[in-house]
């Protein structure tokens, strides 16, 4: 239940009403592509009915239940939520790989809001995430309410602060999950990886494995590399949902890889970006 933006596509367009021509031939099918478009604001509308409601269903368990579950039920609530709310965003969820029982660090390319959930709905995470979510509308109280851990990124000091606590996650036996391209791409290339965070499970005492995941967005049907997804830039939430809806259905496949120990931040940070830059590769490729 954790979170994270081209971020600006234009809604689809209804098709215009014309006058029907009288035949004796058989009226030809409406193509699948004009059904969607015309279907994508019913889809969008349900969809966004249904994820606010669940937003909000979140927070009461946050709020009334949390207090009283142990760690391991915390976890599993949100294991269930999240995969719920993939199932309301009309995303099928395909898992490869073995996500580590022993405490990590998750190491994923970022493409969407919807990335963290995809990974919750397998093994819950500590995410860290920009201080501005705490304060999104729905979503911040969920995010504060899972353990998140917040940086302040416009503060240069902030990020030996936040190591320090996802050190001490990873001491305590918690997955602690980041992002290191920093804000999200398309889905079809990795961007350049910032190493700082890497640090955490590079303490001499206490290392910890990373595990690189790779997350990829499909077309349900063909398997083929889908944009449908993306967050970038500009884009909103809502204009997101919009794209998703007046798309053809959607999966999301959370690939672990082979986890991977290094004795420095750099060596860390290199070999995880090669090994999710090499699956990539060999997954786009599987698409031609």
């Amino acid at each position: 239940m954790n979170t994270a933006p081209d971020r600006a596509a234009a809604a689809p367009g209804l098709p215009a009403e014309g006058a029907t021509e009288v035949s004796a031939e058989p009226p030809s099918p409406v193509p699948a592509p004009t059904l969607r478009r015309v279907s994508a604001p019913l889809r969008f509308a349900a969809r966004l009915s249904r994820l606010s409601a669940h937003a909000l269903r979140g927070q009461r368990i946050i709020r009334h239940h949390f207090p009283r579950l142990s760690a391991a039920e915390q976890r599993q609530h949100i294991r269930d939520w999240s995969a719920q709310l993939l199932r309301l965003s009309g995303i099928e969820l395909h898992v490869s790989g073995t996500p580590l029982r022993t405490p990590s660090l998750v190491v994923a390319n970022h493409v969407s809001w919807i990335d963290i959930f995809a990974i919750n709905a397998v093994q819950p995470v500590r995410f860290v995430s920009k201080s501005e979510a705490a304060q999104w509308p729905l979503i911040g109280p969920l995010v504060r309410g899972v353990g998140t851990l917040f940086i302040e990124r416009e503060r240069a000091q902030d990020v030996v602060r936040v190591i320090h606590q996802m050190a001490q996650c990873l001491q305590q036996g918690d997955h602690v999950g980041v992002f290191p391209e920093g804000t999200t791409g398309y889905g079809h290339s990795l961007l350049p990886f910032h190493a700082n965070l890497f640090q955490a499970a590079c303490v001499k005492e206490h290392p910890a494995p990373v595990q690189p995941v790779l997350l990829f967005y499909a077309d349900h049907r063909s398997g083929r590399f889908s944009r449908a997804a993306s967050y970038v830039g500009d884009e909103t939430m809502v204009g997101s949902l919009w794209r998703m809806s007046a798309a053809p259905r959607l999966r999301i496949e959370v690939n672990y890889l082979p986890p991977i120990q290094a004795n420095t931040r750099r060596a860390l940070t290199q070999q995880t970006r090669d090994a999710l830059a090499a699956h990539l590769d060999q997954r786009l490729r599987d698409c031609r």
